[in-house]
């Protein structure tokens, strides 16, 4: 598998992600995700790393990036085909994009823009902590409990079951605030139907449904910040051309600049907010316009830049999100229950079926 990787990436300029996660271990393991750049079409992408780390900050980062791509050209690293690199928005990552920049010069350092419409769509939830009480409680008590389960689907068979959403989950929050505006009838009538005795969470949902806040407020999440788990969506989508992925960030910002009132300017001050910190996609929507011939400016781009180098940003992602879908394969191979998986085994088998199925879809 590494050998088909070196020779499929090879000559080829690269885009390079990195993510951390906790595995069922209490470890930190790291995941290094790379991805081709061509002129004429999206690259093909692969899992070319994943190590345990001893602690996380921008130091160990540092060098679990050089360690992987050691890995990928064991004669001597590539500095100048290492075009892009994408992380997170955690300090550590920004501290250690500006570090590398001293040994890749012409990299371009990106924090994932679904992860920025994430981080918004948290300033969604902190505005209105009835909804999220509500959200919270009416998930509990249907969690774990068949038989309230079975009276949700006897009163109301044609419509789903309330989400579960994951914080940490791009937009699931915004997704359930959506659902209880499209079927917060139902959900009234069938939490009125549960006793308050046998749980708190039934009491709390009980209380806060019947707010008259709840109902204009489930509207005004709905009609004005939909368009964030929307986006998140689109962004996920595989082979995007970059002036594709840039033009749904404008449409957000523009959508969330017409929201009215107090909450929708806090939203839209928290867009900008993430948008301006982001100094690397600023750097990719110059490039993209360039591309376009949308611009001549080419004044704030990297010195080390060619001209011949612009050109293979056309497909450049701006997610993270190739390396989020390899710890969702990680944590299916070692479970809760599943523990003795050695790390060097669970590497060789991530990196067969990461890059098996990628190279299917591909």
């Amino acid at each position: 598998m590494m050998k088909n990787i070196r020779q499929r990436v090879f000559l080829k300029k690269i885009w390079i992600s990195i993510d951390e996660t906790t595995d069922a271990e209490g470890r930190q393991i790291a995941n290094a995700i790379i991805g081709t750049l061509e002129e004429d079409r999206a690259g093909d992408i692969f899992l070319l790393n994943t190590d345990a780390l001893e602690k996380t900050n921008h130091s160990t980062i540092c060098k679990f990036f050089d360690k992987s791509l050691s890995i990928l050209w064991p004669d001597g690293i590539k500095h100048d085909d290492v075009l892009l690199f994408l992380s997170d928005a955690a300090p550590y990552m920004v501290k250690c994009g500006k570090s590398l920049n001293a040994l890749y010069s012409k990299m371009v350092h990106v924090t994932c823009a679904a992860h920025g419409l994430h981080r918004t769509a948290e300033e969604v939830r902190g505005q209105f902590s009835t909804i999220d009480k509500i959200i919270s409680n009416v998930k509990n008590f249907f969690k774990k409990s068949p038989s309230r389960v079975q009276i949700f689907k006897t009163h109301a068979p044609n419509i789903p079951l309330p989400p579960e959403p994951v914080i940490t989950r791009w937009g699931t929050w915004l997704n359930a605030s959506i659902y209880y505006c499209e079927y917060y009838k139902q959900i009234c009538e069938i939490v009125e139907m549960l006793d308050s005795e046998y749980a708190l969470s039934i009491k709390i949902a009980k209380k806060n449904l019947v707010k008259t806040c709840v109902k204009s407020n489930l509207v005004y999440i709905k009609s004005n910040f939909k368009v964030l788990s929307d986006s998140i969506l689109k962004l996920q989508s595989k082979n995007m051309p970059l002036a594709e992925s840039l033009d749904i960030l404008e449409k957000v910002q523009v959508q969330l600049q017409m929201a009215q009132g107090y909450d929708g300017q806090k939203v839209y001050k928290k867009f900008e907010t993430v948008l301006n910190k982001n100094s690397g996609l600023k750097i990719l929507k110059q490039i993209s316009k360039i591309i376009g011939g949308e611009s001549d400016n080419m004044d704030d781009l990297h010195e080390d830049l060619t001209t011949n180098d612009l050109s293979f940003y056309k497909f450049a992602p701006i997610t993270s999100v190739d390396v989020e879908r390899s710890f969702s394969i990680y944590k299916n191979l070692l479970t809760d229950n599943r523990r003795s998986f050695k790390l060097e085994n669970i590497r060789k088998h991530l990196l067969l079926q990461c890059n098996t199925v990628g190279n299917q879809e591909g």
